[in-house]
């Protein structure tokens, strides 16, 4: 993976050629509206959201996954 730049932890990273995963046009939509919810989530976040949690709760607002009861770990 090549490292981002200094400062700007928000910029992706990307594989090595011949790893790469190819995603659907859909699958890269729903991708990039988790991505964006997610990064919104966390910003405004007064607690400082872990990203794991960020997009847990990007999927629940998608519809994706159904929102769960048990405590963060």
């Amino acid at each position: 993976m090549t490292e981002p730049e200094p400062g700007d932890h928000w910029k992706p990273t990307r594989r090595p050629r011949g790893r790469a995963r190819a995603l659907t046009p859909e699958q890269q939509t729903l991708a990039e509206d988790l991505h964006i919810r997610a990064l919104a989530i966390r910003a405004a976040s007064e607690e400082g959201l872990s990203i794991r949690e960020a997009v847990t709760l990007a999927a629940v607002q998608l519809g994706l996954e159904a929102p769960s009861t048990e405590e963060p770990r």
